[in-house]
C-alpha cells in the first residue's frame, strides 16, 4: 500500500511582514535623507564655480584697466584708472582718448596712495592701517536701483561727497564711517569690516562675451542677473618701497606702488544700511597688482 506523505507549508507572519517592511522604510529613509545634503552641495559647488570664473573676469579688466587705461590728475598726482566689465553702466571712454574723464562715472577707479602724513619709515601695520581703501562701485553722492535676485528693488541714494572726492584723494571718502573696528595705528588687526552698500549688476551679454565659454557656467539655471559684483582697492601691506626695505621687515617707508584688490561676487545681493547685518560674499579674491 503506497505511502501518502504531507508536506507542512508554512508563509510569512504578520509580525515578520512588519519588521521586513520597518527596516525597509528606514533603509529608504536614510538615503531620502541625503537627497537634500547632495542638492546643497551641489548648488554650493555651482555657485563657487560661477563666483571663481565671474572673479577671473573681473581681476582681468582690472590688470587691463591697470595696464592700459591709466591716467593722472592734479598735476600727476592723482593716479587712476578706467574699469571696463559687464555690469558697468556708463560707457568707457574710448581707449586712447582720456580727456573727458569724469570722476563721477563708475568706470573711473581712483587710486589710493598711502597716508600724507608718512614721511618717514613707521610700522608696517601703521602704515597698512592708515592707507585710504575704497569700495567700488561708488556710492558718494549717488542715486542707484539695487535689485535682489534681478528684480529692482526702490532706489536708494548715499548723499555726501562727490563721487571719488571729484578726483582728489584727500577729498575722497575712504569709508572709515564703515568701519568696524575703526583702523587705528598700533592695531594688531589692521584689516577692519567695511560695508559694501553697491554692486555691478551682471547681464546676459557676460555669457555672450566670455572668453572661456564654460559649460558649467552656460548651464546655470539662475538667471546670471542674480549675481553681482564689487571690490576694495588699498595699497597693499607688502610694499617693497622703492628697494630701500624688504618685503618681510616690520617697518617700511611706504612708496605706493602696489595694490591691494579684493574682488567680491554676490548673489541675490540686498542693499543694507547697517555694518552689522553685512551681506558676506559667495566667494572672494584678493590680488596684487602693481601700479
Amino acid at each position: 500500500m503506497a505511502r501518502t506523505v504531507r508536506t507542512l507549508e508554512r508563509g510569512f507572519t504578520i509580525l515578520e511582514i512588519m519588521l521586513a517592511t520597518a527596516i525597509l522604510v528606514i533603509g529608504l529613509l536614510g538615503l531620502l535623507a541625503l537627497f537634500p545634503v547632495a542638492m546643497k552641495l551641489g548648488k554650493m559647488t555651482i555657485e563657487e564655480t560661477n563666483g571663481v570664473l565671474i572673479a577671473q573676469s573681473v581681476e582681468q579688466a582690472i590688470r587691463d584697466g591697470m595696464q592700459n587705461r591709466k591716467g593722472h590728475l592734479n598735476n600727476g598726482t592723482t593716479s587712476y584708472f578706467i574699469f571696463q566689465h559687464d555690469g558697468v553702466e556708463d560707457a568707457a571712454p574710448i581707449l586712447g582718448n582720456m580727456k573727458n574723464v569724469s570722476a563721477q562715472m563708475d568706470y573711473f577707479i581712483l587710486l589710493p596712495d598711502p597716508d600724507d602724513d608718512v614721511r618717514s619709515e613707521v610700522s608696517r601695520n601703521d602704515a597698512y592701517a592708515r592707507g585710504k581703501l575704497f569700495v567700488y562701485p561708488e556710492s558718494d553722492g549717488k542715486t542707484w536701483t539695487p535689485t535682489l535676485g534681478g528684480d529692482p528693488m526702490p532706489p536708494m541714494s548715499d548723499e555726501g561727497a562727490s563721487p571719488n572726492g571729484g578726483g582728489r584723494v584727500s577729498s575722497a571718502d575712504d569709508d572709515k564711517d564703515d568701519y568696524d573696528p575703526p583702523p587705528t595705528p598700533g592695531n594688531d588687526d589692521p584689516d577692519p569690516t567695511y560695508l559694501v552698500k553697491r554692486v555691478w549688476t551682471l547681464s546676459d551679454r557676460f555669457l555672450e562675451e566670455s572668453e572661456d565659454d564654460d559649460e558649467e557656467l552656460q548651464a546655470e539655471p539662475d538667471p546670471i542677473s542674480q549675481y553681482s559684483y564689487a571690490f576694495t582697492v588699498r595699497p597693499a601691506y607688502r610694499d617693497a618701497s622703492l628697494g630701500r626695505s624688504y618685503p618681510n621687515e616690520e617697518r617700511v617707508d611706504p612708496s605706493g606702488e602696489l595694490y591691494e584688490f579684493e574682488i567680491l561676487v554676490y548673489r541675490s545681493f540686498a542693499y543694507i544700511k547697517e555694518l552689522e547685518n553685512v551681506q558676506e560674499p559667495i566667494y572672494s579674491r584678493t590680488i596684487l597688482v602693481h601700479r
